[in-house]
């Protein structure tokens, strides 16, 4: 009976795995032909795209061809789906990539036609875009390859924030070139890293005073009063701090009170990632300028949460004079789920994408592709006529000049910089070095020493050393020393 028993078994698992054969057999057969079904679809979708671009290809390619369709004035609703079908086609086709569609508009000298609204519409676009980062206290990320003009952008930006706020904007810039913004205390990395973690620590000690207030003052202390740190050519930074500076350790500061020694690197994008996720309701603002799309770049923007607390502003531009540029930055970060999170706004961006990349070609000014994490969407155009205004801003903020005519010495003023001393003490200093034979430049340096002191409102220690040596001369002198000075350089 039990031999009976385990060859009966024995039958049926026979016959299980029998049927469980044909089981898999069938399921086999239905997929190859779930999949070949798929696949002529495929192939018929993509042949009709193939066709579709050769067709805007030859339209180009053919401008009399071009005028006969147009003759016709389709209604815009067929434009703009025209416009979709277009942009799939390029996409999908990989002999007509973005930056070949560029070189053809370039090499074939076509006339564009456009739509002047489309062209009007794009900018207005462009300047609500720009527009919508000055009352915003978020942190922005400003991504384009060089000379698509994201640094003028950042200049307006900053410069509208400076007209605004005043004095109670305070700007801070961490740079790798002897930049300027807009009166922003500035350390350059490549000449002197701890200058540039003195501002780094400066930032995070205010933005932890701040989160340290009652709400009631908080509110009050914060708003209307933005800090901004601004790190500028980002990427270089990061290979800088990745490579020479790599084994500098500094300690730096927990929210405990406590101190942690870390590679400076690694204390940068600490406090970039403080600043991103808990800098907006205190006001305290990061402003990063890097040439790098890919977000994996940013480590401070480590999760998807962080880059929801950033704006992205991204810009594109194609030199036709210099045959540099192109758009492949926006038109992979419209592609992106990752930037774009919602499939419809980046079909959306896809739509527009093709006609604004045209007349950016054609106008020669950039596009622009920037969110906005209060609204969720995203907005692209073309960036309006705005050199004249950073020039403006750059003039009022950044020069010699400016500098000079806003910062008058007083002697209220002399004795806040030079607490130990008085105004005739440092004048008989500087009348008993010219006895001695010191030159201007030598006493400024060594004496005056204009701007040393921390809470110094401007960078400039020369022109400052020089309107204080007059101004000691103007007041404290009787003529000698201005004799003696007669003629002499500076």
């Amino acid at each position: 009976m039990e031999i009976e028993g385990l060859s009966a078994k024995a039958k049926q698992e026979q016959i299980d795995a029998d049927l469980e054969d044909k089981r898999q057999a069938i399921v086999a057969d239905e997929e190859e032909r779930k999949l070949i079904l798929a696949s002529g679809i495929r192939y018929q979708d993509f042949e009709q795209q193939l066709l579709d671009g050769y067709a805007m290809l030859l339209l180009e390619n053919n401008p009399e061809l071009a005028e006969q369709v147009l003759a016709e004035k389709p209604p815009v609703q067929q434009i703009e789906a025209q416009a979709v079908t277009a942009t799939a086609a390029l996409t999908a086709s990989p002999v007509a990539n973005d930056q070949e569609l560029t070189d053809t508009i370039q090499d074939t000298n076509l006339p564009i036609v456009v739509d002047d609204n489309a062209l009007s519409s794009l900018i207005a676009a462009g300047s609500r875009a720009i527009d919508g980062l000055i009352d915003t206290s978020q942190s922005m990320i400003f991504l384009g390859t060089p000379g698509a003009g994201k640094s003028v952008s950042l200049g307006v930006v900053l410069g509208r924030k400076k007209k605004k706020y005043g004095d109670r904007a305070k700007l801070y810039a961490i740079a790798m070139k002897n930049d300027t913004f807009s009166g922003a205390e500035v350390g350059r990395l490549n000449a002197d890293s701890d200058v540039c973690y003195a501002i780094l620590l400066k930032v995070i000690t205010e933005l932890r005073k701040r989160a340290a207030l009652p709400k009631s003052e908080r509110e009050e202390y914060c708003q209307g009063s933005p800090v901004i740190l601004i790190l500028d050519d980002f990427m270089s930074q990061q290979k800088l701090l990745s490579s020479s500076l790599s084994k500098k350790i500094v300690r730096y500061p927990e929210e405990s009170g406590a101190y942690q020694k870390i590679p400076l690197g690694e204390a940068f994008n600490a406090a970039m990632a403080e600043i991103v996720f808990n800098g907006r309701e205190l006001w305290v603002l990061g402003y990063v300028a890097t040439q790098s799309s890919n977000m994996d770049d940013l480590k401070f923007l480590s999760s998807k949460g962080g880059r929801a607390g950033v704006i992205l502003m991204y810009q594109a531009f194609r030199n036709t004079i210099s045959n540099q540029g192109n758009y492949e930055i926006i038109s992979q970060a419209i592609g992106n789920q990752h930037v774009i999170a919602d499939a419809k706004e980046r079909e959306r961006m896809r739509g527009v994408f093709p006609q604004a990349k045209a007349l950016s070609v054609q106008e020669q000014r950039p596009m622009i592709l920037s969110s906005n994490a209060d609204t969720g969407e995203f907005i692209l155009g073309i960036v309006p006529d705005i050199l004249a205004e950073y020039k403006e801003f750059d003039r009022l903020y950044n020069s010699a000049e400016a500098e000079v005519a806003n910062f008058p010495w007083t002697i209220r003023k002399v004795s806040e910089f030079y607490p130990d001393t008085t105004p005739e003490s440092l004048f008989n200093d500087i009348r008993n070095r010219v006895k001695d034979g010191m030159s201007t430049r030598e006493i400024i340096r060594t004496v005056l020493k204009c701007g040393e002191n921390k809470q110094h409102p401007t960078r400039s220690y020369s022109v400052h050393g020089k309107t204080l040596f007059r101004w000691l001369i103007d007041n404290y002198d009787n003529g000698e020393l201005a004799a003696m000075l007669k003629g002499e350089e500076g």
